[in-house]
This record gives C-alpha cells, sequence and structure tokens, in this order.
C-alpha cells in the first residue's frame, strides 16, 4: 500500500527540494548523526561501565573457595583459641581434599605483616599486608590479574616478585628494580597493628619482575586518606615463606581450592563438615583478597550518572534536532498550497517530505554509528576505565539497535509532522508593534527588535530557538551549582560527621588497644573519643552500628541534624535513609535487626545524625547508641580507632606533630565518608552536559537564525534600501541574536538556580547529610555572558549573508 501511494508527483517533488538544498542536507544529517551519535556513544560507554567490574572479576578467574578452620577441639572457649587457629596447617584437611575426586587444587595462603622499602631508601619503609601463596597449590585461587609490564613471578624463586601499581606508583618503581621486604615476627604481631616500629624478621631483597592489577587494587584509585586505602603490595611465594621458616605476623592462614566440572564447591565444603562436624569453622567464596564493595559503588556512580547524561543529551538532541528539520520542512513547503491547488493531497506531500527526508536520515544514521564506534575506545570512564580487561573498541548491540533507528525515525517524524500539520491558510501576516524598548535603541537595535517581533520570523522558527538556548542556561547554572555545593560540602568535615581534628589508631585486640591508649594518654593537650562500630546489622550490609566511647576529656563527637544525641539505652539516633528505610522519625519506635535473625530492644528514636564511623560508614545509614548498648548488640568489640580534637590552649601545630610521632603510619585528617568521595568522580558530568547541550543549541540556533534571515529578506531588503550599510545590517542580525538569548535567560537562568538547588538538596538527602545549594553569584554572569557570546558568534554567518545580499535579490518575491 505505501509503496502505491508513491508516485511521480511525489519522487519529483522530493527529487526538487533535494537538488535545492543538497548542502542544507548534508549539514542536517551531520548535525542530526553528531547529536544523535553523541547520546548513543554516552549510553554505550555508560553500559560498558556498568559491567566492567564483573568483566575484570571473570577475567581474573577467581572463583575458588576458602576455608577458615581451627584444629579438632578448639574453638572460643579455649585459652589462646585465635593463636591456635591462626597457625593451623591444616595438614589433615589437604590430605582429604586431595583424596575428593573433581578437586583440580588445594593449597594454604595468608596475609603476612611486613615492611616494605627500597635497597637505596631502606630508612623510609611503611608496613604492608603482603598476601602470601604457602604452597603451590594455593595459586590457581589466586586468579590472573591484569599485566600491565612485565611478566609473573616464578613462586619457586625467592628473589622474584611482582607488585601492584600502587606500590610501583608510591616507590615510584618498576620492572627490574630491587625490593627489601622483611617480616614482622611472629612475637611481633602486636607491635606491627600500629606499625610505628621497625619489623624484626629476616630481610628478603628482591627483584620486580612485574607490575600487575587485581580488582582489589582499583580501591586505591578512589582517593581518600583511610589507613586502609592503602592498598600497595608486594606478592610473595612459597620459596619466600620457606626462606624465612613461616616466622612472620600474620592474620591467619586460610585453605584455598578449586575444582572441575564434576563437583561443585559446596559438595566439597559439605564433604568436609562430614568428615569434621564438631570443628570451628568459616567459608568464603570467591576471591582470597575480597571483593571491594567500594569499587562497585563508585563504578556503579559513573556508570548511572553517565547513563543519566546520555539520557539528557538525547532529550536535547531529541529538541534540537527536531525543531532544525521541522523548520528546514517548513520553510522547504512555503508554496503547498500551490500543490494543493493542482490537486496533491496531504497524504501525498507526507510521502513526498518524507522520501525528501530519508537522505538525511541515511546521513545522520551512518554519521551516528561512526561516532559511537570511535568513541567507543573512550570507555569504561574513571575508575571502570583501569578494571577493562579488554580495552579497544567496543560496541554494545543493544545500544545500536535502539540508537540508530531512533535517530532515523527522529529525522523523518520532525521532517513529516509540519506538512501533516499545515493549515489551510499558509502564508501568514508580517506583524509589527511599536514598543518602549525598541524606542531606546539604536537603528540596528529596532531593526534587530523588528525581526524577532515579526511573526513572519517566528513562531518554529525562534520560538523553538529560544527554549534551546535556555535550556542550555538551565543546564549551566544548575551544573555550576551542583558543583559549588559539591565543594562547600567537602570543605565542611562536621557536615559529614567529622568533628575532629585526627583520627588515630589500628585496635585489634586489648593489647593493642592498651598500647593505644597509653600513646595517647602521653600526649598533653588533647581530648579523645574512641569509636566502636559495627557494620552488617540493621536493614543491610550497609547499615553501621556506632557509638562513642568516652577515653580523654568532655567532648561531643556526634553531628546531629536534628533531634538530639542518645543518652539512655532505649534511646537511639538514626541516619537519613536508616530513617526512610525503617519508616519511622523522631519521637517513633524502632527495633534493630541482629545477624542472628533475631531483633534489639525497642527504642526510642532521639534523633538524626550523620553516621560517621572514621572507617567506612554511610553518613546516612546506621545509628549511634550510647556504648553500654553497643556492648550488649556487638559483644566483644573494641574501639577500633581514636579520634582527637587539640585543645585551644596548646600549641596546636606542636600537638599535632606529637600525635604523629606517636601513630606515624595511622594518623589521619578527617577525610568525607567513601560516598561523599565517590560524588568527586561524577563531578564533572553536569559540566561535561553543560557543554554539550551549549554546543547543540548553538548549532541550533545557527539554523534558526539562517531561517531567519531567508524568511525575513524582504525587511532586509527595505534596510538596505533605507540606506543601511553592510555593518549596520550584521548589527540588526547581532541584536535580533542577542535579544532572543536574553529572553532565554530570563526563563533559563531562574530555572537553572530551582533545577540547581532542588537536584543538591536531593543528593544531599540520599547522603544523610545537612549541606545547603550553593550559587556562586559570578555563575549567573557568566552564563548570561557566555550565552549572549555564543548567540553573537551563532549571528556572526548569517549576519555576513545578509549584508552581502544585494536589496534587488532581498525584495525579489518569495
Amino acid at each position: 500500500m505505501a509503496a502505491a501511494f508513491v508516485g511521480p508527483a511525489e519522487t519529483m517533488r522530493a527529487h526538487s527540494l533535494l537538488r535545492r538544498s543538497m548542502w542544507a542536507t548534508v549539514a542536517l544529517g551531520l548535525f542530526a548523526g553528531v547529536a544523535g551519535g553523541l547520546a548513543i556513544a554516552t549510553w554505550n560507554i555508560a553500559r560498558r561501565t556498568s559491567t566492567v567490574y564483573e568483566r575484570f572479576v571473570v577475567y581474573e578467574g577467581v572463583d575458588g573457595v576458602g576455608l577458615f578452620a581451627c584444629p579438632d577441639g578448639v574453638g572460643p572457649e579455649t585459652p589462646d583459641w585465635q593463636q591456635l587457629c591462626g597457625t593451623y596447617d591444616y595438614a589433615d584437611m589437604l590430605e582429604f581434599l586431595e583424596g575428593i575426586q573433581g578437586v583440580t587444587s588445594a593449597g594454604r595462603a595468608t596475609q603476612a605483616l611486613a615492611s616494605v622499602s627500597t635497597p637505596s631508601d631502606a630508612d623510609v619503609w611503611s608496613r604492608q599486608l603482603v598476601p602470601v601463596a604457602l604452597d603451590l597449590g594455593a595459586l590457581p585461587s589466586f586468579g590472573r590479574p591484569i599485566v600491565v609490564s612485565g611478566r609473573f613471578a616464578n613462586p619457586n624463586v625467592v628473589e622474584e616478585v611482582v607488585v601492584n601499581e600502587e606500590l610501583a606508583a608510591r616507590l615510584n618503581v618498576g620492572v627490574g628494580d630491587e625490593l627489601v621486604v622483611t617480616p614482622y615476627r611472629v612475637d611481633e604481631f602486636d607491635i606491627a597493628g600500629e606499625g610505628s616500629i621497625p619489623p624484626g624478621g629476616l630481610p628478603t631483597t628482591v627483584t620486580i619482575v612485574g607490575v600487575m592489577r587485581r580488582p582489589s587494587d582499583l580501591v586505591g584509585r578512589l582517593g581518600g586518606t583511610r589507613i586502609y586505602d592503602d592498598a600497595s603490595t608486594v606478592a610473595m611465594g612459597p620459596a619466600w615463606w620457606a626462606a624465612i621458616d613461616g616466622d612472620a605476623a600474620r592474620y591467619g592462614v586460610i585453605l584455598l581450592f578449586d575444582v572441575d566440572a564434576s563437583i561443585t564447591h559446596l559438595e566439597v565444603i559439605d564433604a568436609i563438615r562430614a568428615e569434621w562436624p564438631d570443628r570451628m569453622m568459616e567459608v568464603e567464596q570467591g576471591s582470597a583478597s575480597g571483593e571491594d564493595a567500594t569499587v562497585v559503588d563508585a563504578i556503579h556512580l559513573q556508570a548511572v550518572g553517565l547513563t543519566l547524561v546520555a539520557a539528557v543529551i538525547g532529550l536535547a538532541a531529541l529538541v534540537f534536532v527536531g525543531q532544525t528539520v521541522a523548520r528546514q520542512a517548513k520553510r522547504e513547503w512555503q508554496d503547498a498550497s500551490t500543490f494543493a491547488a493542482l490537486g496533491m493531497t496531504r497524504g501525498r506531500m507526507v510521502v513526498a517530505a518524507g522520501m525528501r527526508a530519508l537522505p538525511i536520515a541515511a546521513i545522520a544514521t551512518v554519521a551516528a554509528a561512526v561516532i559511537t564506534v570511535g568513541l567507543s575506545p573512550l570507555g569504561p570512564i574513571g575508575v571502570g576505565r583501569a578494571a577493562e580487561p579488554y580495552p579497544g573498541v567496543s560496541i554494545d548491540g543493544l545500544v545500536l539497535l535502539v540508537g540508530l533507528p531512533a535517530v532515523a525515525l527522529t529525522v523523518l517524524i520532525f521532517a513529516t509532522t509540519p506538512i501533516a500539520m499545515l493549515r489551510s491558510q499558509t502564508n501568514q501576516r508580517n506583524v509589527s508593534r511599536s514598543s518602549p524598548i525598541a524606542a531606546s535603541l539604536s537603528a540596528p537595535g529596532v531593526a534587530g527588535w523588528a525581526m524577532t517581533r515579526s511573526r513572519r520570523a517566528g513562531d518554529l522558527a525562534l520560538g523553538s530557538a529560544v527554549v534551546g538556548v535556555a535550556l542550555a542556561a538551565v543546564a549551566g547554572v544548575a551544573a555550576w551549582t551542583l558543583t559549588a555545593s559539591y565543594a562547600d560540602l567537602v570543605e565542611h568535615p562536621d557536615r559529614y560527621g567529622a568533628t575532629w581534628d585526627i583520627q588515630v589508631g589500628n585496635v585489634g585486640d586489648e593489647q593493642q588497644e592498651a598500647d593505644t591508649r597509653s600513646r595517647l594518654e602521653a600526649v598533653p593537650g588533647i581530648r579523645a573519643v574512641g569509636i566502636k562500630s559495627d557494620t552488617g546489622l540493621g536493614t543491610g550490609t550497609d547499615f553501621t552500628l556506632a557509638s562513642f566511647e568516652p577515653f580523654l576529656g568532655d567532648v561531643n563527637a556526634a553531628v546531629i541534624n536534628d533531634g538530639r544525641a542518645p543518652i539512655s539505652a532505649n534511646e537511639i539516633a538514626l541516619g537519613r535513609r536508616s530513617m526512610d528505610d525503617f519508616g519511622v522519625g523522631i519521637g517513633d519506635v524502632v527495633t534493630i535487626p541482629l545477624l542472628d535473625g533475631a531483633v534489639s530492644q525497642p527504642f526510642d528514636v532521639v534523633g538524626e545524625v550523620v553516621v560517621n564511623d572514621a572507617l567506612s560508614a554511610q553518613s546516612g545509614v546506621g545509628a549511634l547508641v550510647i556504648p553500654t548498648v553497643f556492648d550488649e548488640l556487638s559483644p566483644g568489640s573494641l574501639s577500633q580507632t581514636y579520634v582527637v580534637w587539640v585543645d585551644s590552649e596548646v600549641d596546636r601545630a606542636a600537638t599535632l606533630q606529637a600525635v604523629r610521632n606517636a601513630f606515624p603510619t595511622s594518623f589521619v585528617e578527617p577525610h568525607p565518608t567513601r560516598q561523599i568521595l565517590n560524588l568527586e568522580l561524577v563531578s564533572d558530568q553536569p559540566a561535561v552536559l553543560a557543554i554539550t547541550i551549549g554546543l547543540l543549541a548553538g548549532a541550533a540556533l545557527i539554523h534558526a537564525l539562517v531561517m531567519s534571515i531567508r524568511r525575513g529578506r524582504r525587511q532586509i531588503g527595505v534596510l538596505q534600501s533605507l540606506g543601511f550599510t553592510r555593518h549596520q545590517v550584521a548589527s540588526s542580525v547581532a541584536w535580533h541574536a542577542s535579544i532572543l538569548s536574553v529572553t532565554a535567560l530570563i526563563v533559563g537562568v531562574p530555572t537553572g538556580v530551582v533545577v540547581g538547588r532542588v537536584t543538591w538538596r536531593a543528593i544531599a538527602a540520599n547522603l544523610g547529610v545537612s549541606s545547603p545549594p550553593v550559587l556562586p553569584t559570578p555563575a549567573i554572569a557568566v552564563v548570561g555572558v557566555l550565552v549572549i557570546a555564543v548567540a553573537n558568534l551563532a549571528a556572526l554567518g548569517p549576519g555576513l549573508v545578509a549584508a552581502r545580499t544585494s536589496p534587488a535579490v532581498a525584495l525579489r518575491t518569495e
């Protein structure tokens, strides 16, 4: 039916329009292709980013199981049970695994405490957690990292090691350089916790043969200053462990094993439990180093942010491409009434318009595909870029399947819709009205005002252009507001719960606790509070229960957004997001789910707290209770870290240096929570979005001005006949563009302020912080100047063309 509807008249009309507007066809096709291609390419990169961590984990190939176990008869009731379990050699379990059909490898691994330095600067060292494969059978479970440079080490050669990128960067070393690895002895475990005293183990000089990258290494790319953010490491093998005779302080030993397709890990675990039903053991699935949730969150945030950018670019492209194509179609069909008089129906005109738009759609589709393919190597972005095991060109089939037809359909729909909606009266009156504003302008200004007010130059041609420029102003002001508001939040630690001056300590047992407190007591002029926290309770794994344990002096460590801090055993303060999760507010009663499936006692919610345990808590997720309640809900927990305030009457610099001397490796200044730091990973996206929309708006404005000048040729001819010089004609077009821009700014700037403030308040609420939005006053002025400047640049070409048009041509009947 559709084919039968295409007759000679439609074909001739489409061919005529195409021949008359060949350059416009190419220009419109490229504009639509670039606009649509940017949206599609951004979406493609966002989808690539969203899946990159999973690809890295699959590439690494760590899917084995780790087993922590104690010898027979050893448990929490046994004296020194932690030491007995930590030194268990798994000999009986290894022998048992060797007899199970389908187990392909098995071996032990540990995390040893050691110092790492360069031979030329041995006095400058830092404590590191060194992953060690105690047996060759554990190596397959370590997986396959990305080789940044060099090669894998031979595990049977003591002198060969691999390091990760962070250690290579921190020590400024690479393949071929030497390191000195010195373990803390087994009897030095307590002093190794802080790392303030050099280790006394056997030093080993090793050569770097490779620089590697594992999923767990990505945490070092997130920034921050927490003691646990130092992920630099050197990997050691069985030969080194044998060379030091296993005399290294370590955090226990884990048994790793892999299986083939004939059996599952769960079946092996069931067999082990059946063999030793009374033995204390814990199972860990996945990488020996563990999957860092903060990296996953950061990559997810960047992917989501980029997806939103792609969506907004897509909407902007739809607006700008649509208005430009429709404007062109409306101009080309100004003589539609003549064709109607000759018997061409509106339906056949639509067919002819669609045929004429097919080349534009084809050029746009090809251009969009080229841009998508060409920009794909830019992905993944941010942290995810380091996780990509297969860099280079990568195209998501779904993106092309959805995106390219959308570009073509956008062109076809907007090219035919104006024709389908043609009114019976196609000619519009040229209406011009006097204005007090125009009376105060120069002659070119009055002419520019007349061009803007003229209906003949208006309607779709100028109204949509104003909307486009207004959108650019909205994006610019909103982006500036978000960026400034984030910077303001980071500059005020008390807003994210860090009211202290310094964080110190790395307490793992009672001896380390006593040592930490002793060193703090030896520094005069400070107050200190111990922070107890436990993550994993409540509504999810991110819920952090925290408590501030008074130690030195009287100080209030809690930041309360609303209400007050708990002071009794039946009171609790919740983070903002946790309040939403529990569906409660101040004055309500809440119970907290515990790990064993039970629930806590009922608590009266007395305040909204900014949750900050100086470790890994999310500021809006968790709760604050008094220390006695915390001890009941999480028995046996110690204050893992201490926060310190310097008294105002002492020498601040000297006191801080004294604290640093006492805690050289865990001296940390206040820092935002990880979720706030992660926002910095997408902090440039609003600006990129604003620039992209601005460029698209500028291109659309150029087309609108060209169409406006062409439709106002008679006015320009009259002006030239009245004596306007070329400069005055060009100035009239510049005034025309400036008036359009000012009109757009009147709408766009206030809207941008509202959008930026509302968006930031939503972000702050999601973070669980109280940080007001900030609008730097220069933002409005800068955005206004930029919009007007871009508009005048856009008017430069059409203005010069108008100025060079002779009056005779301009006054010729259109």
